[in-house]
Parts: structure tokens; sequence; C-alpha cells
């Protein structure tokens, strides 16, 4: 007798479409939920940046207004100097006490220029590492940008007077004996009107001496024009200050 087995064999019951449906659906939204957190994340992120720039480009504002006060002052004071040198240069009569007024005038007026340097460290990182991307609001990016072109248009004014002092300086060392002003600096400047020394020019020629005043009118005027400059630039810093203040609430 053959015995036969009979052996069972166990199925597995196929899964409905709607449980891989479902498993699709779930695991669909676990990932599209992580994307919407890393994007919210990331748009927080850029959101803090932008307020760090506008605050980081308020302080500079603020800097810059302080400088271009000062700035506007000391070249004022250069052009009331100037004023004062051309009267010296066209008093002909050259006795000793005009003679050392001269060299006075001319030692503490006609040196370098008293020039705006511009606090350009956030507009820097604005413009070479994209961060204008992250200011979302138009008005406030015009405001920076606007500023960052004037102040360039100061910056341009700058260089023309140092074009002009170099000019003055070179016809300057024709005229002036250098060996009458190594001894005299900011500290002892007057101590040139009481001294006893004989202070003469190099040359009395008047062509020279003509264009030498020609040349300090030249360099006083463009003083006066960087004056007005820097003076526009200087009213329109409270505004842009107030704008940025008061669009990321940073009072």
């Amino acid at each position: 007798m053959i015995d036969m087995e009979v052996h069972a064999h166990s199925h597995t019951a196929r899964k409905k479409w709607t449980h891989y449906f479902w498993e699709f659906l779930m695991l669909f939204l676990a990932v599209f939920c992580g994307f919407l957190a890393e994007y919210q994340l990331e748009h927080t992120i850029e959101h803090q940046r932008e307020k760090q720039y506008i605050k980081s480009m308020v302080d500079d504002l603020k800097t810059d207004s302080i400088r271009i006060a000062r700035i506007i002052e000391l070249n004022k004071q250069q052009v009331s100097g100037f004023d004062s040198l051309l009267q010296s240069v066209y008093y002909k009569l050259y006795t000793d006490s005009s003679m050392r007024t001269l060299y006075y005038f001319h030692r503490k007026y006609s040196g370098p220029l008293n020039k705006m340097l511009f606090s350009k460290t956030t507009i820097s990182q604005l413009k070479n590492s994209g961060g204008f991307r992250l200011i979302r609001k138009r008005a406030a990016a015009d405001s920076i940008v606007r500023y960052d072109i004037v102040s360039e248009y100061a910056e341009a004014q700058g260089e023309s007077v140092d074009y002009s002092g170099k000019l003055l300086f070179e016809l300057s060392v024709k005229i002036f004996d250098s060996e009458y002003l190594l001894a005299y600096n900011s500290t002892n400047l007057r101590e040139i009107l009481t001294s006893n020394k004989k202070f003469t020019l190099l040359t009395n020629e008047e062509r020279i001496i003509k264009e030498y005043a020609n040349l300090v009118t030249f360099k006083r005027d463009v003083i006066k024009l960087y004056i007005v400059q820097l003076s526009n630039l200087q009213n329109r810093i409270p505004g842009i200050i107030r704008f940025l203040e008061k669009g990321y609430h940073l009072q």
C-alpha cells in the first residue's frame, strides 16, 4: 500500500492596490513634508540674513554721516584758508611779516585733501556675494544702490581734488623753499609766524606766481564742488536710514 502524503501549501494573500497606494502616499507625504521643512528653514535663514544686511547697512550709513560732517567742516576750513592764501599771494609788497604769512598759509592749506572714506563693507558684500537677491523689498534695494552711485560720484570728485593738489604741489616746489618748511608740522606750524628766519621765495617771476595763484583758485573751487556733493549725500542719509529702519522694524 502506497502512502500518499498530502502537503498543505500556505498561500499569502495578495495585497490590494489600495494598500500600495497608501504606502506611496505616506512616503510621498514624508518626503514632501521634509522638503517643506527644509525650504522653510532656508527661507527663515535668508530672512535673517536679509535683516542682518539691512542693519549693517544702517550702521554704515550712520558712520558715513558722522564722517561726512567732519570732512565737510575740514574742507570748509581749507577753502577759507585758500582765500587767505590768495590774498597773501596777491599782496605784492612782500615784507618779512607778509612772507612768513604766505609760507604759513601755503604750508597749512595746500597739503593733502581731507577726503571722505565711505563705509563699503556691506555694499561690497551685497554686490560681490549675491546678497542683493536676499533683499526682497525692491524699494530698499533701490535706495541702497542709489546711495552707492552717489557716493561713487563723490569719490570721483575727491580724485579730481587730488589731481588739482598734485598740480599745485608740482608748481609750489619751484616757488617755496622746502628748507624753511621741513622743521614745521601741525604741532608747531604757527611758529612760522613768529620765526626770526628770513623767508624768501625761490622765484619772483610774475608768470609762475600767477600760475600758482590760478592753481590755488582751481583747487579751492574743486573742493567747493566736493563739499556740495558731500552735503547732498549727507542730506540723503537720514531719509534712507528712517526708510530702512521702518521697513525692517529695526527701531
